[in-house]
Parts: structure tokens; C-alpha cells; sequence
């Protein structure tokens, strides 16, 4: 029998190797063989688990993990197939669990007030599902003696008595996985004494998350809460009526869309790289079930080519996975690429992230902007968690000071940028690591003025030849405890063409009393990508802004650009076809440097543009950074060359770069404040086409955007939200006027 299995196993190899869609089979045939290794390995396992034990582990007394995983796919098989060894497999875990609690001392349990009435066998409510989800299938066929069933009905009382006997709510990873517990166990034991206390609990539980919006913006939390609302719903037999939810529906196209190169989900918030991937498979499988949409098909099989090593099937967790995907996918649904390229994702309300890319491939471009703020929505579950767990540097719940962030960055199969991590301890790392603003890729400010210093030759402290003085470090300036400071952001804007897209994004502090916009423009040839950032003080004091961007490896630097790349993130090494050519073009007054930190729980750099002054009340300021990923081998320095600032008319209210190529010459330029048109409040428009005039070289427009390309003797244009464009004073668009009626001021009806 064993040498059929191992030939079928090749089998199914080779046919997979040459499929675009993953059968239901293989997903089969994995979580047998994942079962079959941990049996094989059962003795092993316990005693490893033993070697490893640590009785003063944080989160208290856990059993061997593995083994219910193990369980849960023996019972499934048993079901399907009806094989006694199967049973009996499964069986012996059930019945001699509990057992492994005297493992656990004494002491170790009188410090821990929670274990007063009972030590449980099922304390992890990540997990304690398998074991009741094993026995309610076996159950079902008979299987066990009354004594067996009564002592495993006791050890699943005891054990979901504890999950609910400490609350969380809200529509959020730990809650619905108490849910899905509480649901488990209704099927495994529905004439419990405690039954009627269960189904309460997991009712109010259900309710906060079905048809919700989760309250984390962080990809590892998204896939368990994901994960576990499928698990309640297969208790529930619901799987198809939770996936037809709005909320399920707009998830199934953001995690989708949220795609990159790698064939994962980007992390963001409290995630790891390829953080929580085995859960997705399984919602993408069961979204493109339900709906018969090939592209969540394509996604689960991505994930899978990117992160499965059918050839060594030993992990029970993912095997317990597998058994879900066989059970949720239907082979009938072919696998599409998506034809969609650089879009929102979804919105602005609840999604609030904006993916540039030119392709679905592995070489592809992409970056992701993540503008997600805490929003106003489940404001009780947040201040929930606010008040009742110490929690102060997260962005309620497991989000991070990322607002306006470039999380990640990929091109030609090389990482480019990326994340700043998790966490390296708990409940976060030194200075709020990896949560605090600092930790991120963008603008960061602070309420104080740093310390400059000075150069040698320069005249700030040279009256008696003083020298050069060693400014302040920034990130010794900027850091503190971590505590994530509230702050809002809003989409501004974003269209996509065919040479280029753009995005302006705000992030607002009230409470600091300052605004931020950044404006990305993503030029498809030559590839690159041009960042303004521009501040905006909403009130009289000083500030210092800085424009930070983390690297792991900086290969070569230069004046005002640094060629960097991510050779690996921990043990895991990148491809590096390409690097990543920083550039801040714009250098007046701006201190610039590297330092060395600690991030993603690796040595990185910090590169940074940084300022400080006294703002006056809606005063601007602009910092410009060019991102190019360059083939290796490509020199850095011409790119450089070709790539000017362009002082605008006027100068103080707008921001431009100029690219000189061989065969044409790009402009592109901003206002750095959108209500500067607004002067008057007694008629509509309240704007004037003078009002918001601004002149870059030979072209003059009021548009908020002004993407302007010259190649010999033609000249073609982007303007974004304008009334007039000119060139050489020659108009090439004006609007028609309109009249404007029921003038504030009582006045007649007029054109505007």
C-alpha cells in the first residue's frame, strides 16, 4: 500500500507541475500526506515538543500543536473514505490529549490566576477548533464508547468554557476565532450543560463579524479573520451565504487586487513577509466557488506556486488547510489572470490603498500606497481594545503609523522597498518597533525644530572659524515610546492613462496642526516614479519634516542619490536584477544622510531629506525624491543628469522637475496647495482661473497636476482639474464659460 501511495504522489506531481489550475485532488493528497508524516513522526514530535516546553511561555499552557491537525485530517479522511486506521489515528489524539497537561508544573499554573478552576486541554482558541471539529465528525459515525465520549464532551465543556470566560469583541481575528470555537463545539456537544451559554456568546461574537468591516489593517490578522469566518460559517453550514455578503464580496476583489509579484499579499500593519498565505488560498478557493469568478482561482494558485513545496509534504497545518480548499474549491472554475494595471484598492472609506503596476507577472512593477488611517468606524470595538489591553503603539487594532507609506515595491522580480515588520518583542520593540512612523517610508514630522549643525566651509557657526559641528541625529530626534498619535487621511485623487498615473493622497494631524500631501507620479517610459511630498502648517509654530526611506543594502551613493537593494529579509534571499536608484533633486536647505537601525529585525539604513523652521499659518514646503529601478549594471549617475528641478511662477506655490531625454523632454508640476484658487466666498466659482495661475517654463495652467512631454516639434499634455492650459501664451484648452447664478451677494447673474 505504501509504494501505490508514493507512486499516485509522483503522479499527481508531475500533472501539477503542467497545470494552471490546482486540483481539488492535489489539496487532497497533501493533507494525507502531511498526516501520514506527522504519524510516522508522532513520538518525535511529543518529544520535541517536551525538550522545547516553557512553562512560563506568556500566553500559558499549550499542548503539541501538530497533533490536532493531524486529527482533524484523519476524521475528514475517515468520513471520505472510510478507512478504520484513519479513525483510529484520530481516536488516540482525542482520547489522551488531556493528558499532556501534566507537563505543565505546579507553580507555573498558581501564578496564573485564569487556571484557579481547571488547567484546559484546549487553551489556544487558534486551534482548539481542530480537536472539536475531529470529534464532531467522528461522532457522527459512532465511534466511541459512552465513557469516551463523555470524557472527550468534558474536556471540549472545560476547554470552551475558558475561551469565553475572558471577553474580546468586535469584528476582529480573536473574536470570531472564540466564534468559531463556540460554534465547533455546539455541533461536537450540543446538550452540554454550558450549550445554551455557548450559543449566546457566540451569537453576540458572529454577529460583530458577519456581514462587518474588520477593524485591523494588518495582512497577517486579515487571513486568521478570514480563515476563521469560513470555519464558523462550514459549522454553521453557511460557507456560500457568508461568501454573498457585500462585505465578503468587496474583500474577495481587495486581497485580489492587493496581488504582488511574489504571489502573496503585501505586508502591512502587524505582518510578516508572506505572512498568513495559506489562509488566503483557502478564501480565494471558496470566493471563487461561490462566485465563479477564474480570477480568485488564478490568486489561489499564484499563492500556491509562490509558497508550496508539494514535493515535501510535512507541514499538518497546512495539510489541515488543504483539507478545507479540497472541501470549499470546484474544479470547474478555470484560472484568468486579472487584466486590470494600477488602480485603488478599493476606495477611499475602507480599503484606502492605491496599487501602481504594469502586469501580473513575476518581473512586473509594482508599488503599493498605503494611505489607511483608523477611520471612524467600530469605534466600541477599538475603544475596547484601547481600554483593556496595553496596546499604545498600535493603530487600533494591529495597524501601524503607516499613513501615506510606500509599503512595497517590486521590480524585475527584485525587492525594492518594503515594510518595516511586526514586532521583534511584545508589545512592540524598542521605539515602538516596527509600528512608529519612523519605521515606515514617508514623511514624518514632528513639532520641533531638530538641530542642524553645520558643514565645514559653511557660515552658521563660523564667525571665529568654528568649523564643522555635528548636527542632531533624526532618527535619535524623531524616535519615542512608539504611541501610535491619531491622525486622518483622505484620497485627494487618482486617474490612470496609458503614459502615466497619478495619485494625490493628504494625511491630516489636528492635533500637531499640520497637513501632508503626497503626490506620486508613476511614468510608464522611461519607468520611474517622481514623489512630491509637500507639508502644510495649519498653524504658527516650528516643525521638522523628514523624508525617510529604508533600505537594507545601499551598493553605491553619490551626490544626492544612493543605488540600494533588498538582497534578503532575514534568512530569505532576493533576486537582484534591479535596484533601486533613490534621487532628492531638490537640496536647498535640507540636511541628508544615512544612519544605521535596526528594522524587520535585520540591520537596514535609513535614508533621509530632513528640515525644520518656524511655519507661518498655511505655509508649504516641498520635498521631491525620484525613484528609478535601473537594470544591475546600469550606471546611476546619468539618470541624475537628466533629472532637474523647474522653479515655478510662483515659485512658493508650486513644485516641478524637468527629465531631459535623448528624445524628448518630460515636465511634470504641482500645486502644492489646492485652495490656493479659493478667494472669494460671495459667488460661484469660488476660484478664478488668475487665482490659481502657475507657470512652469513655457507652458501656464491652474491645474493641479501639469504632465507636459516635447519631443521635436510637438508638445503633449496631462492636466488634471483646470480651467485653461497655454503654451507660449498660445491657449491649447479653455472651458466655456457658464453663467453663475444666485450670487451671495445679491448680484446679477454673471458667467464664471
Amino acid at each position: 500500500m505504501k509504494k501505490t501511495f508514493i507512486v499516485l504522489w509522483l503522479i499527481l506531481l508531475t500533472v501539477s507541475s503542467h497545470a494552471q489550475t490546482i486540483a481539488r485532488k492535489q489539496y487532497l493528497e497533501y493533507a494525507r500526506a502531511s498526516a501520514d508524516w506527522t504519524w510516522q513522526h508522532y513520538d518525535s514530535l511529543v518529544a520535541d515538543w517536551k525538550k522545547q516546553f516553557d512553562p512560563d511561555y506568556v500566553f500559558g499552557y499549550n499542548a503539541p500543536p501538530h497533533l490536532l491537525d493531524m486529527a482533524a485530517i484523519y476524521a475528514q479522511l475517515y468520513e471520505l473514505e472510510g478507512r478504520r486506521e484513519y479513525a483510529d489515528r484520530a481516536k488516540k489524539v482525542l482520547l489522551t490529549y488531556g493528558d499532556y497537561r501534566s507537563q505543565y508544573p505546579a507553580t507555573a499554573r498558581q501564578k496564573r490566576p485564569e487556571y484557579n478552576r481547571m488547567l484546559p486541554a484546549l487553551p489556544n482558541f487558534f486551534t482548539a477548533m481542530r480537536y472539536t471539529r475531529a470529534y464532531e465528525m467522528m461522532r457522527r459515525k459512532n465511534l466511541f464508547s459512552r465513557t469516551e465520549r463523555a470524557l472527550i464532551e468534558n474536556l471540549i465543556g472545560e476547554s470552551t468554557d475558558f475561551v469565553i470566560s475572558s471577553q474580546e469583541w468586535g469584528a476582529m481575528n480573536r473574536a470570531i476565532l472564540r466564534g468559531e470555537c463556540l460554534a465547533w463545539a455546539l455541533r461536537a456537544a450540543p446538550d452540554h450543560p454550558s450549550s445554551a451559554m455557548w450559543r449566546m456568546n457566540m451569537d453576540a461574537l458572529v454577529s460583530d463579524n458577519w456581514g462587518a468591516w474588520e477593524i485591523e489593517d494588518a495582512t497577517g490578522y486579515h487571513g486568521v479573520w478570514l480563515y476563521s469566518l469560513l470555519g464558523t460559517a462550514e459549522a454553521m453550514g453557511k460557507v456560500a451565504e457568508l461568501l454573498k455578503t457585500p462585505e465578503m464580496y468587496y474583500y474577495a476583489h481587495y486581497f485580489l487586487h492587493l496581488m504582488s509579484p511574489d504571489g502573496t499579499i503585501p505586508d502591512f500593519g502587524d505582518a510578516d513577509w508572506r505572512t498568513s498565505w495559506h489562509r488566503f488560498i483557502a478564501f480565494f478557493e471558496a470566493c471563487a466557488k461561490v462566485h465563479a469568478n477564474p480570477e480568485f482561482k488564478w490568486a489561489a494558485n499564484q499563492i500556491i506556486k509562490s509558497m508550496v513545496h508539494w514535493q515535501d509534504p510535512k507541514s499538518v497545518s497546512l495539510g489541515y488547510t488543504f483539507m478545507d480548499c479540497y472541501r470549499w474549491a470546484d474544479d470547474r472554475i478555470k484560472s484568468t489572470e486579472p487584466m486590470q494595471l494600477s488602480a485603488e484598492i478599493m476606495e477611499d472609506v475602507q480599503g484606502k490603498k492605491i496599487v501602481f503596476r504594469n502586469g501580473w507577472k513575476n518581473a512586473s512593477t509594482y508599488l503599493l500606497l498605503n494611505y489607511r488611517d483608523e477611520g471612524d468606524g467600530g469605534l466600541l470595538y477599538r475603544d475596547y481594545l484601547r481600554d483593556s489591553i496595553p496596546v499604545e503603539e498600535e493603530k487600533m487594532t494591529h495597524g501601524h503609523a503607516d499613513e501615506n507609506s510606500l509599503s512595497l515595491l517590486m521590480s524585475g522580480g527584485s525587492l525594492l522597498l518594503h515594510d518595516g515588520g511586526y514586532r521583534d518583542f511584545m508589545p512592540s520593540g524598542p521605539f515602538g518597533a516596527y509600528r512608529q512612523d519612523y519605521f515606515h517610508n514617508r514623511l514624518c514630522v514632528r513639532q520641533e525644530k531638530i538641530f542642524f549643525g553645520q558643514k565645514e566651509g559653511e557660515s552658521r557657526y563660523a564667525l571665529y572659524r568654528v568649523g564643522a559641528v555635528p548636527g542632531q541625529s533624526v532618527l535619535d530626534f524623531f524616535h519615542n515610546a512608539g504611541s501610535y498619535r491619531r491622525v486622518r487621511t483622505q484620497k485627494i485623487d487618482f486617474l490612470s492613462f496609458a503614459d502615466l498615473d497619478y495619485s494625490r493622497t493628504r494625511l491630516i494631524d489636528d492635533l500637531a496642526g499640520y497637513e501632508t500631501d503626497r503626490i506620486i507620479t508613476y511614468l510608464k517610459n522611461p519607468e520611474l516614479f517622481v514623489v512630491f511630498d509637500v507639508f502644510k502648517s495649519r498653524t504658527r509654530s516650528f516643525f521638522t519634516a523628514s523624508n525617510m526611506w529604508h533600505t537594507r543594502k545601499i551598493i553605491d551613493r553619490g551626490e544626492h542619490w544612493y543605488d540600494t537593494v533588498y538582497d534578503s529579509l532575514g534568512a530569505l534571499a532576493f533576486p537582484q536584477n534591479k535596484h533601486l536608484l533613490i534621487y532628492f533633486p531638490q537640496t536647498h536647505y535640507r540636511m541628508e544622510g544615512v544612519e544605521p537601525e535596526k528594522r524587520y529585525y535585520q540591520n537596514e539604513w535609513l535614508i533621509h531629506q530632513t528640515t525644520g523652521q518656524f511655519f507661518e499659518l498655511g505655509q508649504t514646503i516641498v520635498f521631491t525624491t525620484v525613484l528609478i529601478p535601473p537594470l544591475v549594471g546600469e550606471t546611476p549617475e546619468p539618470w541624475t543628469k537628466k533629472i532637474k528641478m523647474v522653479q515655478g511662477d510662483p515659485d512658493e506655490k508650486s513644485v516641478a522637475l524637468q527629465i531631459q531625454l535623448e528624445d524628448r523632454e518630460i515636465m511634470i508640476g504641482a500645486k502644492r496647495d489646492l485652495r490656493m484658487d479659493v478667494i472669494r466666498d460671495y459667488r460661484r466659482p469660488k476660484y478664478t482661473y488668475e487665482s490659481g495661475r502657475l507657470r512652469f517654463l513655457d507652458v501656464e495652467s491652474n491645474a493641479d497636476l501639469l504632465v507636459t512631454v516635447k519631443a521635436k516639434d510637438e508638445l503633449s499634455y496631462t492636466a488634471v482639474n483646470l480651467t485653461k492650459l497655454l503654451y507660449k501664451d498660445k491657449v491649447l484648452f479653455e472651458g466655456e464659460p457658464t453663467n453663475a447664478f444666485l450670487a451671495f451677494d445679491g448680484s446679477s447673474d454673471s458667467p464664471g
